[in-house]
């Protein structure tokens, strides 16, 4: 018997770069440890912090990386793989990071070829003030997600939050929301 994968779409509003590291790295030592290959397209400083943790924790980056099981791409440099005019381009998108999650998938150990993805592509454009670009990519993922159900996980900077109708555009198209209320003290 079979199992079917069912997708999910998760987004965490983090207040700072710790709580965003400690979150992928749960992410990334889950999706590692049920067999699934873990796809992140970040910027580079998270990049960074997130294998400096990975390794503090015991977790062989570099052993993954060679089984092709972790890696890891520029969310600036992919986006500019399928941007047009600052908005994503749906065939381009599925022909540069379409094609980027299939290898990846082939080298899951899972009996599903599970597949584990974080994308920080979105929050890029959120920040440089492309909402409408970020938006229309959330979207895209969704009909990817469709087509071939994994975890994608997504974060946003709370401080690029200043209106709950932006906020609740993001979540509208996300199955799964993390961090939505500030902490309190």
């Amino acid at each position: 018997m079979s199992t079917r994968l069912v997708p999910v779409h998760s987004v965490h509003f983090y207040d700072d770069h710790k709580a965003l590291i400690d979150r992928l790295c749960g992410v990334v030592c889950s999706g590692l440890l049920i067999g699934n290959s873990v796809v992140l397209v970040a910027t580079e400083q998270h990049r960074l912090q997130l294998v400096d943790e990975l390794r503090r924790l015991g977790v062989e980056v570099r052993q993954h990386a060679r089984q092709n099981r972790f890696v890891m791409y520029d969310a600036e440099q992919t986006l500019a793989t399928f941007m047009v005019d600052g908005l994503p381009d749906t065939t381009l998108f599925r022909a540069s990071v379409g094609k980027l999650l299939a290898e990846a998938k082939k080298a899951a150990r899972s009996q599903e070829k599970g597949l584990t993805v974080f994308g920080e592509m979105v929050a890029v454009l959120w920040e440089q003030g492309n909402r409408t670009g970020a938006l229309a990519l959330e979207r895209i993922w969704n009909e990817l997600l469709h087509d071939n159900a994994f975890h994608l996980h997504c974060a946003y900077a709370r401080s690029g939050f200043h209106r709950s109708e932006d906020m609740q555009s993001v979540c509208d198209e996300h199955s799964h929301i993390l961090g939505l209320l500030a902490p309190t003290a």
